[in-house]
Formats: structure tokens, sequence, C-alpha cells
């Protein structure tokens, strides 16, 4: 009986040490593959970070390089938000001169054109009275913020739940949002650019019913119009606010600074951006990146394949193409590449999860 009690025992010793072998083994292989994971994105972030044109860039490398760094974990690096929000603080000032306010803007004085600098607008009473006083944010700065682009990489992306979920979110160009489930619903502040007023609606002033139909699917966002940035501008977004203001009071029309957006295009110029000017995405993502706290960018992708090189319309809504002689999107998409690689924004491209990044 004895010998089988130290048998017993013996085999439970050897049985038990096995196990705690392979235990430890298993333990020693996840942290060496973390450890190899770790460096892989670390290399990977650091080649991105040091790129400096996407001309003559292989696209489906390039891509499947994108596709490693969405699998690497991404943190929130401070010092580098704080670094970005500062500089643009410091150059253009979004916090408070995103906007014409009657807090930035004075009666009577002249507001430059953003690009036609040789045009100017005196605030006279009328426009004086179609200003708000101040910026939305004015009672202090925002938490998590949704950029919204119109990319078809939103088609099937499953993003609606954590577009949703951020305190303010801001759309462009009056993108639809029929397709919830990829591109939520919730809106804080939407764009639209003088082209799309002029086509889309032209008789304003005597049907102003289709506009506000189109706009009420936002709630109470604020419409963004960029009325001084050329001359031609003006007149259509004059009338889109006393279009609203007859049709749908509840609406608050606002107008670009020009000194902003002008300032802005500095910036990103003395920073390799050398497009004539910079997408509406580019503007409102950097001023995102001023005034919140957290910044997650989605639908910002501007190549015909996806990730798994699956063909892709330009916006998620038509395959419209932006202009080449304005803007240039891969540029823009690169910049923005590597702020997600500093982790002072994040960059969401391809399907989302249920729960938000926190």
């Amino acid at each position: 009986m004895c010998y089988l009690v130290l048998f017993i025992l013996l085999c439970s010793g050897t049985l038990l040490s096995i196990t705690l072998i392979d235990y430890y083994q298993h333990q020693r292989d996840e942290f060496l593959n973390s450890v190899q994971k770790s460096l892989q994105c670390r290399r990977l972030r650091e080649k991105l970070v040091t790129m400096t044109s996407m001309k003559k860039v292989d696209i489906a490398l390039f891509s499947q390089e994108v596709r490693e760094l969405m699998n690497c974990p991404w943190r929130l690096n401070i010092t580098h938000r704080e670094l970005h929000r500062t500089e643009l603080w410091s150059c253009c000032n979004a916090s408070d001169r995103l906007m014409v306010t009657r807090q930035n803007t004075n009666q009577n004085q002249s507001l430059t054109y953003e690009v036609e600098r040789r045009m100017k607008r005196k605030v006279d009473q009328a426009l004086w009275e179609m200003l708000p006083q101040t910026v939305p944010w004015s009672k202090g700065s925002l938490s998590r913020c949704a950029v919204v682009g119109s990319g078809g990489i939103l088609q099937n992306s499953s993003c609606g739940a954590e577009i949703d979920n951020a305190d303010y979110v801001i759309r462009f160009n009056l993108a639809p949002i029929n397709k919830s489930y990829d591109v939520g619903v919730k809106t804080d502040l939407i764009t639209a650019n003088p082209s799309q007023i002029i086509k889309g609606y032209p008789d304003l002033q005597q049907n102003p019913g289709p506009l506000a139909e189109a706009l009420s699917v936002y709630g109470h966002a604020h419409l963004l119009l960029p009325a001084f940035s050329f001359a031609f501008g003006t007149s259509p977004c004059f009338k889109v606010y006393h279009a609203l203001r007859k049709a749908r009071p509840q609406q608050e029309v606002v107008f670009f600074h020009p000194d902003y957006l002008f300032e802005l295009g500095r910036f990103w110029r003395r920073r390799g951006q050398r497009a004539p000017r910079l997408s509406t995405g580019l503007m409102l993502a950097s001023t995102a990146l001023e005034i919140c706290e957290q910044v997650h960018l989605y639908g910002f992708w501007p190549f015909p394949l996806d990730l798994s090189q699956n063909t892709l319309p330009h916006h998620y809504y038509d395959s419209v193409g932006p202009s080449h002689f304005m803007h240039a999107m891969p540029e823009e998409f690169l910049l923005l590449l590597q702020l997600h690689s500093q982790g002072a924004l994040q960059l969401h491209v391809g399907p989302c999860t249920l729960t938000p990044t926190p």
C-alpha cells in the first residue's frame, strides 16, 4: 500500500511538472510573440512616419502595410497630441476662429477672402446680424470627436455604432446618412460647398423646401459654409442662410473664417502639403485635433481598392472622384496616417468593432 501511494505521488508530481513546464513554455512563447509583434509594429510606424511622399509608391504594398498597422494596438500619445494641438492653436486657433462670429469680428471691419486675397467683404449690419455670438464649443473642449469622411471604405464597415458613440460628430458636403449601420446618424457639424448649392438647389429663394428637407436628417447640426473663400461662393451661401431662416429656423448656418482657412493652408504647406487647396476633410481633421481630447477619423481612404484589394467606389454613396487639380488626397492620407502612427489621432480603416476604442 505504501508503494502504491508513493507511485501515485510520483506520477502526480511528474504530471504537475509537465503541466507547469507546458504552461511556462506557452507563457514564454506568448511573451516572445508579443515582443516580436511590438517590434514589428514599432518598425512599421517608424517607416511610415519617415515617408515624405506618395509619389512612386506601390499602392498594393502600401495597402498591406496599412493593413498590418491597423492590426497593431493603438494608444493615445498625449505628448504628440499636445504638440500638434499647440502648433495648430498657435498658427490658426480653431478654438475661437474656425467660424466668423461676433466675438472674433467687429462691425465695419473687412474680411479678406481665403483664396482670392484681393477680395474683401465689409461686415456691414446685414452680415453682422447673420453671425453667431461665438463658436459652438466655447464652453470648453470636447472629449471624443468623430470626423467622418465620405470614402468608399465605409461601405460594410459596421462603424455606425462607434461614430454615434462620439461626443461630437463632423461630416462633410451633405453626405447622406441612410446607411446608418456603416456611417451612423449623429451629426453636430455638417459642411456644404457653394457648387453643391448652385447645382443642387438653384431656386432657393422661391423653393427652399428641398434643402430644408435634406438638412432635416442632421437634426440641429450646424451647417458650415465657405462663404469667404472664393467670391462666387458668397451669394449662394448667403441665400442658404436666408432660405433656411424661413424654412428651417432651428438650423444654425455659420461661415468658415477665411483667415483661419488661409493660415491653416500655410501651416500644412510648410509641412509638405503642396496642393492648391486643402480638402475639407483635412481642414476639419485639423480643427478636431485642436479642440478635441480624442480624435477618431472614419472614411478617409483615397484609393480604389480596400485593404484586401477589393474594388471600392470613391464615396460610400457614389463614385464621383475629387478634383485632382485642387486636392492631393493620397498625400493628405499619408499625413493623417503619420498622425495615427504617432498616437496623435486614431485613423479607422476597414471594419469597426462594436466596442469603441477607449
